[in-house]
C-alpha cells in the first residue's frame, strides 16, 4: 500500500524537491536512460547504508516522484550478512530512510554467508541470491545497484593485474542480464557509472542524509589501491576518464560475441574447422568458450591457449582439452566439439 499525506515525513517534500533539482539528478536520469529503465519500469533497490546505494535511492526517489509522488513501483531491499555487529543496524536504518522518502516495500533481510574460501564473494552471491528472492515475490525484473565510476576503475585495474582479457573492460556495464539458478532471470541496472564516489557523499551531506562507512572496506584490495597518493592519483584520473574506453571496448565484445555465435553449429556445442579457421583467435577463443558453456563446463585459460596455438599451426590431429565441471574439447580434421565426460 502506498503511504498516505498524512504518514509522510515532513522532510520528505523538501528533500525530494532538493534532490530533483541536485546537478546530480540530471546525471542519473541519464544512467537510467543508458540502462533502458523507463519511467513506469517496477524497481529493486539494493541498499546498504553506505553513500552510494543511499546517495541512489534519495536520486531515483526524487526523480520517480516527479511522474508517481506514491513511488508504488519502487522496492527496496537491505541485505544484512552479519559479517559485523552493525550490520543489522545499518540495514534497518537503511530501511527507514527508504520509508521516509516514502518507499513503502521496504525491507530487511537476513542471509546465512558460506563459511570457507572467498568470503567476499561467497557475501555477494548470498547477497545477488536474496535480491533475486525479493525481486521475484514483488514481481520485478530490473534491479538497480550502486556501482559508480570508482569502482569501475578499481575494478579494472584489479581485474588487469590478474591476467584477464577485454572483457574485463565490460565487468560494470549500465545494464546486463543475470540467470540464478532457480530463480527468474534479473536486469542488473547501474545508473552512477558516471558519478564519483565523492560527488554522492557530498549530495548526501547536503541533503541531510546520514550513511555509514564500511570499515572494513579499507582492509580490502579496493581499499587498498588508494593507500599512497600516486595509486589515488591514477584512479581519479582513471575513473573521470575511461567511460569512452570502456564502452568502446563493449562494443567490440558485442561484436566478437555476434560473430561467435554465428559459427557454432545448431546443436550449440559444435563448429566446423573450416568456420573457426577463418576467424581470428580473439573469436576463435570466444567459440571455444561459448560450446563449453553450452555443454555445462567452464573453459580454463590454458586449454584456451592450447587450443589457438593448435589452431595456428594447422594441426589436424586429434586433441583433447579438459576444462572445469566435466567437459572437455575435442579438435580434430573435422571440427571442435564440447561433450560432458562420463
Amino acid at each position: 500500500m502506498s503511504p498516505t499525506p498524512s504518514a509522510v515525513h515532513p522532510d520528505r517534500a523538501t528533500i525530494l524537491r532538493q534532490a530533483s533539482r541536485h546537478p546530480l539528478a540530471h546525471r542519473v536520469a541519464r544512467g537510467l536512460a543508458r540502462a533502458c529503465v523507463a519511467d513506469a519500469d517496477p524497481l529493486v533497490l539494493a541498499v546498504s547504508g553506505g553513500g552510494d546505494s543511499l546517495a541512489m535511492l534519495v536520486l531515483v526517489a526524487a526523480l520517480r516522484a516527479r511522474v508517481d509522488p506514491s513511488l508504488a513501483a519502487l522496492h527496496v531491499i537491505s541485505v544484512d550478512h552479519g559479517l559485523r555487529p552493525a550490520n543489522r543496524g545499518e540495514c534497518d536504518g537503511a530501511v527507514r530512510t527508504a520509508r521516509m522518502l516514502g518507499v513503502a516495500h521496504a525491507e530487511t533481510r537476513a542471509v546465512t554467508v558460506a563459511a570457507g574460501g572467498n568470503l567476499l564473494d561467497a557475501a555477494r552471491d548470498a547477497r545477488l541470491d536474496a535480491i533475486a528472492g525479493f525481486a521475484a515475490s514483488n514481481g520485478v525484473r530490473k534491479v538497480l545497484l550502486a556501482h559508480q565510476a570508482d569502482d569501475r576503475a578499481e575494478g579494472l585495474l584489479l581485474a588487469l593485474a590478474r591476467g584477464a582479457g577485454i572483457d574485463a573492460l565490460c565487468a560494470l556495464l549500465p545494464a546486463r542480464e543475470l540467470a540464478l539458478a532457480g530463480r527468474p532471470s534479473l536486469e542488473l541496472c547501474r545508473p552512477l557509472l558516471e558519478t564519483r564516489r565523492s560527488e554522492l557523499r557530498a549530495f548526501l551531506a547536503d541533503m541531510g542524509v546520514a550513511w555509514h562507512e564500511d570499515p572494513s572496506n579499507a582492509l580490502r584490495t579496493r581499499g587498498a589501491l588508494r593507500g599512497t597518493p600516486e595509486a589515488a592519483a591514477l584512479l581519479d584520473r582513471i575513473a573521470d576518464n575511461a567511460g569512452l574506453a570502456l564502452e568502446e571496448a563493449h562494443e567490440m565484445v558485442a561484436h566478437r560475441d555476434a560473430l561467435a555465435n554465428g559459427l557454432i553449429a545448431t546443436d550449440g556445442v559444435s563448429v566446423a574447422r573450416t568456420e573457426l579457421e577463418r576467424c581470428p583467435p580473439f573469436v576463435q577463443r570466444e567459440v571455444a568458450r561459448m560450446i563449453v558453456h553450452a555443454a555445462g563446463g567452464t573453459p580454463n585459460r590454458a586449454a584456451l591457449a592450447s587450443l589457438a596455438e593448435a589452431l595456428a599451426r594447422g594441426d589436424r590431429a586429434p586433441r583433447r582439452y579438459r576444462c572445469e565441471g566435466g567437459v572437455e574439447l575435442v579438435l580434430d580434421a573435422s571440427g571442435l566439439r564440447a561433450f560432458k565426460v562420463a
